[in-house]
């Protein structure tokens, strides 16, 4: 399977997608080593940060999903690792209100 779009729109995909990881995470229904996997593997969060088209404050969340885990191994690590996500939470939320999308354009190959 395979996801494109147009550049103009990769700011708001990537930046949803993050939020609902982080989401996830938050509510305890995603691990938090999925942001690892998803959004920091080094073949996928290489290019994102390498890009021209993404933001650094969604540029920077990227950086931060395999962090999120650690957290974990602190004292007082859950409510830290809290209020990261929480955090990136919002940054991906104002990623999403400066993109201001009317109409977006997606297309999902499946092979």
């Amino acid at each position: 399977m395979k996801l494109e779009t147009n550049n103009e729109n990769a700011e708001f995909y990537l930046a949803s997608l993050a939020l609902g990881l982080l989401e996830g995470m938050k509510q305890g229904v995603i691990h938090p080593e999925v942001g690892i996997w998803s959004l920091a593997r080094p073949s996928f969060s290489n290019e994102i940060l390498k890009s021209p088209i993404i933001s650094n404050d969604l540029k920077y969340v990227v950086e931060c999903m395999d962090e999120i885990d650690i957290w974990a191994s602190f004292e007082n690590g859950k409510v830290n690792q809290q209020k990261m996500i929480n955090e990136l939470k919002e940054i991906c939320i104002a990623c999403l209100k400066k993109s201001k999308k009317t109409r977006l354009v997606c297309r999902l190959l499946l092979q």
